[in-house]
């Protein structure tokens, strides 16, 4: 099963380190279609040149909350974040990773490079939908309330804040996220305004959800849509995929799964769009499914694991891997989350989950802040239109928002990257 997933993952996602890059190109991003853009990415002479080599620091906390770890989750353990610093004073900025993300993925690494160049010393924490988060950090380990994994978020922020070393200097705070670790990040800014703790000097949202359960929905729908068959049909999309690129075996080239073969199997035109919709979709579904498995084994909730199941680390999860996979996003919100949040005394209507998971609640506070950002590309699949315009009004001059580029697909660009160092550098209004 292990290895299925990789090729899964393979197929849809880039995987290795960004690299850097002698002259990249500053032109247009060259996908101009959005869902191709978020399966492809960067291709590489477009990337940005980062910093190599920083002195990266892996730190391992102990847990915020105290929680027995099931014997089958003991993978994620310990809590851990990720740190670069400067020799020097300096402003610390956040980086919050985006869906089911740990502090040691790719985009952190990037980021934390990006920033690093402009001047921060940054920390990369895990996403609250990590089931790293969820043992560790999590007060009510069932993610998807955004007040309760905003206060959870900073919480850590402030635990990381004291675990720096004494000769670290840290002048100020920034912050910033992407997918929704942005829209987290929104959120992290408006309590900081009550709790008083950071007082960001920068805040960028790097393609965040406006609504997020609509943009999960829109997720699901591509995978419902596009993969006949759900789990049981992956092994078939696989094996159609890997047939449809043969033509790129025979190159000569070395085989490498990374952004320029993904890129070049585009330019072929031998992905059809409805393949790169389940790609899309399946990989915000794998999320979805480590999520919501490890929030049914840690709170018992008779949902994926049997309450009267207890596995051990050597045990079979093949059928509770397929329970997971063929949650969608809306079952996981009305089977996981909603009935969590309405037991043991606690009372939270569906209607209030969802609002409080939606930009628009915070939108004056965002059109008056003028110290916060947004990143974003016009045809992100997890955006509406309606809610690119929300974006664009709200943000003004503050919201860089590109024709092309997909859900983080040019992120690592050179224009995004010396756009992001720019936001961060430009002094105070």
């Amino acid at each position: 099963m292990r290895s299925f997933l990789r090729a899964c993952i393979a197929l849809g996602l880039p995987l290795v380190a960004f690299v850097a890059v002698a002259q990249p190109d500053t032109g247009p991003y060259p996908i101009d279609d959005g869902l191709a853009a978020t399966v492809v990415g960067t291709p590489a002479k477009y990337k940005a040149e980062l910093p190599q080599n920083l002195d990266f620091e892996v730190r391992s906390l102990k847990p915020l909350v105290e929680r027995e770890t099931p014997d089958t989750l003991r993978y994620a353990r310990p809590l851990q974040y990720l740190r670069v610093t400067q020799d020097g004073p300096a402003p610390l900025a956040f980086v919050i990773a985006g869906t089911g993300a740990s502090a040691l993925s790719s985009k952190c690494i990037m980021l934390s490079s990006a920033l690093y160049a402009a001047g921060y010393s940054v920390v990369c924490l895990p996403s609250p939908t990590s089931v790293i988060f969820m043992l560790g950090a999590a007060k009510y380990p069932v993610p998807g309330r955004m007040t309760t994994d905003v206060r959870d978020l900073y919480k850590l922020m402030q635990v990381v804040r004291d675990d720096l070393d004494s000769e670290t200097n840290v002048t100020g705070y920034a912050l910033t996220g992407w997918s929704l670790g942005a829209t987290e990040a929104a959120f992290i800014a408006r309590h900081d305004v009550d709790a008083g703790v950071f007082n960001f000097s920068r805040v960028l949202l790097l393609n965040p959800a406006v609504d997020v359960w609509a943009s999960v929905q829109r997720m699901d729908q591509l995978l419902a849509e596009n993969l006949e068959g759900g789990i049981d049909g992956i092994p078939a999309f696989v094996a159609r995929g890997l047939g449809g690129l043969k033509q790129l075996y025979s190159s000569g080239d070395p085989l490498r799964f990374n952004e320029d073969f993904l890129y070049r199997a585009y330019q072929t035109k031998s992905p059809q769009r409805g393949d790169i919709a389940a790609i899309v979709g399946l990989a915000f579904r794998l999320s979805l499914a480590n999520m919501a498995f490890g929030a049914d084994v840690i709170t018992h909730s008779d949902v994926i694991v049997p309450e009267n199941v207890e596995l051990g680390p050597y045990d079979s999860l093949d059928p509770y891997i397929h329970r997971s996979f063929e949650m969608s996003f809306d079952n996981y919100f009305e089977r996981l989350l909603a009935p969590y949040w309405n037991r043991d005394g606690r009372h939270v209507s569906r209607e209030q989950l969802i609002a409080e998971a939606d930009l628009r609640q915070i939108g004056s506070y965002l059109a008056a802040n003028q110290d916060i950002g947004v990143f974003t590309s016009e045809d992100d699949p997890i955006l509406s239109a309606d809610e690119i315009t929300f974006l664009r009004t709200t943000f003004g001059e503050r919201a860089r928002i590109r024709p092309h580029g997909g859900h983080m697909g040019n992120l690592a660009s050179a224009n995004t990257v010396a756009a992001l160092q720019q936001f961060f550098s430009r002094p105070a209004p």
